[in-house]
């Protein structure tokens, strides 16, 4: 089936100062791509990845200018209803996180983004499962807002207090459901939903429905 991939900054070489410096992504694009804005397009949704690992940074994510503006042309020329944005380092973080771990960048980024009517970024890197609230200042504007999603630990032993989990996303018209998958000692099960709308006559974001079912024990995959 189509898969979309991109690096993050494990990726990178940490102690290889020459490589890291000079050549940080050879051994991935030798052996999962050479694509570094990898695109998909259906019926539903356009999806766009952005590499946001570098080898000039230890850990942290950089968002490039040349980059962002390959993305926001390939997000302008393909008007769909959705349109996703998948990144490593997070654009937008909850009041928990603190703001050091957005990518560098993001406050330029976002309302690059807003114009392109993009709806939803994809992240990870934090090992912590959250759905940012669409009305966070900075990230919308009267007729649009992004959504930031970010994945949990999946399947190593960085828990962060959660149990390992992924998120799937399910698209049915104009409603998107977010449902974070974790693993209950056993297997992989449904845990917390939260579905979004465009609102009317505009195309923020609306919650719809939340639930969150029974904590679940915090066991490694």
């Amino acid at each position: 089936m189509p898969y979309l991939v991109v690096p993050g900054n494990h990726d990178i070489p940490l102690y290889d100062v020459y490589r890291r410096f000079f050549s940080p992504m050879s051994r991935y694009e030798r052996f999962i791509s050479k694509n570094m804005t990898p695109f998909y397009e259906d019926d539903e949704m356009v999806v766009c990845g952005m590499n946001t690992a570098h080898g000039h940074t230890i850990k942290d994510g950089i968002v490039r200018p040349d980059q962002l503006a390959t993305v926001c042309k390939l997000f302008a020329l393909h008007p769909k209803r959705w349109k996703l944005l998948v990144a490593h380092h997070p654009f937008v973080v909850p009041r928990q996180i603190a703001e050091r771990h957005l990518v560098d960048g993001a406050a330029e980024a976002v309302p690059r983004l807003v114009a392109v009517k993009v709806d939803l970024i994809l992240t990870g890197h934090l090992h912590v499962s959250y759905a940012h609230a669409p009305d966070a200042a900075g990230y919308r504007n009267e007729e649009h807002s992004i959504l930031g999603v970010n994945a949990g630990t999946c399947c190593s032993n960085r828990h962060r207090g959660e149990p390992n989990s992924y998120n799937r996303l399910e698209i049915n018209g104009d409603v998107i459901t977010i449902v974070n998958r974790q693993w209950n000692g056993t297997q992989f099960v449904d845990g917390p939903e939260k579905a979004y709308r465009h609102g009317r006559g505009t195309e923020r974001l609306i919650k719809v429905a939340e639930t969150a079912p029974p904590a679940m024990p915090t066991k490694p995959a």
